[in-house]
């Protein structure tokens, strides 16, 4: 009886362990120190500053998000093949069943993609993938609660229109120049 029981006990282990598949935020983790990618996070509070500045809607939707954390892995001469086989890891973790995609564009050398896992209308986290055949790839993780993935993309397309102010963050742009 003892040996039956070590024995399911060993099996359930080793059918636990059998998931090897690398989560996103195990994939950043494991990349945001190496010296192949860039990376940084953005805190809620630093979106929110001054929030004098935001309109009623773009407080409302800031208040979703707790951070965002953005990888990037820039596209140099020596590390064409290492590109290849990162960007191949990130897309398995994608297309793993976790997210659901919520828009995908393309055209030219350029792609991009949109991630969700949570309800269609209160998400918890929202992923934007894009890459370029030129100047590499890069994924941007947002987390938070319940947020609205009309408003977030509302909320991005007014920082990129300069219409909010997000001085004092990183440039997302300079971020793969060589």
């Amino acid at each position: 009886m003892r040996k039956a029981f070590f024995t399911l006990v060993l099996l359930s282990l080793g059918f636990v362990s059998c998931d090897n598949e690398t989560s996103l935020q195990e994939f950043y983790v494991e990349n945001q120190n190496d010296n192949q990618y860039v990376a940084f996070d953005i805190p809620a509070s630093l979106l929110t500053g001054d929030n004098s500045r935001f309109t009623p809607e773009q407080k409302a939707t800031l208040e979703t998000i707790r951070k965002v954390n953005i990888l990037g892995f820039p596209k140099k001469a020596d590390n064409k093949e290492i590109l290849a086989q990162e960007q191949e890891k990130l897309a398995r973790i994608l297309k793993s069943g976790k997210y659901n995609l919520l828009m995908r564009y393309g055209g030219g050398d350029r792609k991009a993609e949109l991630y969700f896992s949570g309800e269609e209308d209160a998400i918890d986290e929202l992923v934007v993938f894009g890459a370029d055949d030129e100047k590499g790839f890069g994924i941007a993780r947002v987390t938070g609660n319940d947020m609205n993935p009309g408003d977030i993309i509302k909320l991005f397309q007014s920082m990129d229109k300069d219409e909010l102010n997000v001085e004092g963050l990183p440039d997302l742009g300079g971020m793969f120049k060589d």
